[in-house]
């Protein structure tokens, strides 16, 4: 875990959690944990799992016949069931060979799901639990709805000793994603947590060790600036705190400097375009009310439990509501677009309204982007995204991992400019369609 990235919490706060995620595991019961985008998921993990002390003490006698498999798929390549189901064999046979238990293997049996199954009923035979933490949950949704019934028939090999912990940037509990999980929603909805933006108090500790690792000296009104614009959001108010030092101590003394300065700042948009690309297309209506008027949707019947256990949006009076942070909220209100993307073929500038905008993109990107804008509403092929982004020659570096990340990417940066990234269109199965209206 690289130091930069850490987000620095108590260790009041880190073992509380712990407890509440980690003692249901150790009763055999699966956990759902749930975070808003960059709200430190993997690196609060990581560093739960390295407090061994910690884990002891929840685990107690069972820890010395527990194992922990931390699955990762940002390891994996190609977006299939089998490369899935392979990253979690690997990672379970590595951690057999760190407890020097001999695992299970056949020449003849290249079939992944077959040989976790092997393993773990070796494992269940010497009375070891095993803990999965499947991070980045919904990056499953991307495969055939298949893989839940897979996961389903390993946990049943022994459903006590074999359990999931699921971390999640989504609401697993939207409506059509239950549908697609089939009984493992079970599994799913046995025990929810939730990890809520920081309270002010929260926040301000953050602060201050951030502020200790860059051996800088804020002002408290400056102090006050980053709750108010990042509104207890870890990696909003770690990226503010950087790059107020990268400025100077003029902007980390100046309060309206730093304000000024943090509100236009490209980066930390970028990073609110992550939060909401996270959210279903109900939570961003029901977001966009409450900026636009302070209520929620009329049609929303109840108040929307993701949204506030995780402090996205908080509740200020009867049926009045706001969105956290100023600079989340300002995105929100700049969602709609008020220019329209052009390219002038002749001169190759791309502008926003009347504003050139190619800096904002690497070249790659930048020729996918006009790719598309000169192939307006019609069908790209994801060969025809590879050639657009490595030339005629595509075949030697064709990888659809690489494609997905390349458009994932560029709707970002589609959102942090301030044009709607859902006119880039997904189509199942035959490639991508994107609009300019």
């Amino acid at each position: 875990m690289k130091t930069q990235n850490a987000v620095i919490l108590p260790e009041k706060f880190l073992l509380k959690f712990a407890q509440e995620v980690f003692t249901p595991l150790k009763k055999g019961e699966c956990v759902s944990c749930m975070f808003v985008a960059g709200g430190g998921k993997r690196t609060i993990i990581k560093h739960i799992l390295g407090k061994k002390e910690v884990l002891k003490d929840i685990f107690g006698n069972q820890y010395k016949k527990t194992l922990v498999i931390y699955v990762d798929p940002d390891e994996i390549l190609n977006v299939t069931t089998e490369a899935y189901l392979q990253l979690i064999l690997d990672n379970l046979v590595l951690k057999m060979a760190e407890n020097k238990i001999t695992n299970f293997s056949e020449s003849f049996i290249s079939n992944p799901l077959i040989l976790i199954k092997r393993n773990l009923e070796i494992l269940v035979r010497k009375g070891w639990a095993t803990v999965f933490i499947l991070n980045d949950f919904e990056f499953t949704l991307n495969l055939p709805s298949s893989i839940y019934l897979n996961l389903e028939s390993i946990m049943s090999i022994d459903k006590p000793k074999i359990v999931y912990l699921f971390l999640s940037t989504i609401n697993l509990f939207d409506e059509t994603v239950l549908k697609r999980l089939h009984n493992l929603k079970h599994a799913v909805s046995r025990n929810i947590r939730y990890f809520p933006l920081f309270n002010q108090n929260e926040a301000n500790y953050l602060i201050d060790r951030i502020s200790e690792k860059l051996k800088i000296d804020i002002s408290e009104k400056v102090r006050s600036v980053l709750y108010e614009l990042c509104g207890g959001h870890p990696q909003l108010l770690k990226y503010s705190l950087n790059n107020l030092f990268n400025q100077g101590q003029n902007k980390l003394m100046d309060y309206k400097k730093a304000k000024l300065f943090l509100l236009e700042d490209y980066q930390l948009n970028i990073v609110c375009a992550d939060i909401w690309n996270f959210l279903s297309q109900r939570e961003r209506e029901i977001i966009t009310s409450v900026v636009a008027s302070g209520n929620l949707v009329p049609s929303a019947q109840n108040e929307p439990d993701y949204l506030l256990k995780l402090g996205v949006i908080k509740k200020i009076a009867d049926k009045k509501y706001q969105v956290f942070g100023t600079l989340f909220t300002e995105f929100v209100k700049n969602k709609l677009p008020k220019h329209k993307l052009f390219y002038d073929v002749k001169t190759k500038k791309l502008y926003y309204g009347n504003q050139s905008c190619e800096d904002k993109f690497t070249y790659q990107e930048f020729k996918l982007l006009t790719h598309f804008i000169t192939h307006e509403n019609e069908l790209i092929t994801r060969n025809q995204v590879a050639e657009a982004i490595w030339g005629r020659f595509y075949h030697e570096k064709y990888s659809d991992w690489s494609i997905d990340k390349s458009i994932s990417i560029l709707r970002k940066k589609l959102d942090a400019l301030g044009f709607p990234s859902e006119q880039l269109v997904t189509l199942k199965k035959r490639g991508f369609s994107f609009s300019l209206s």
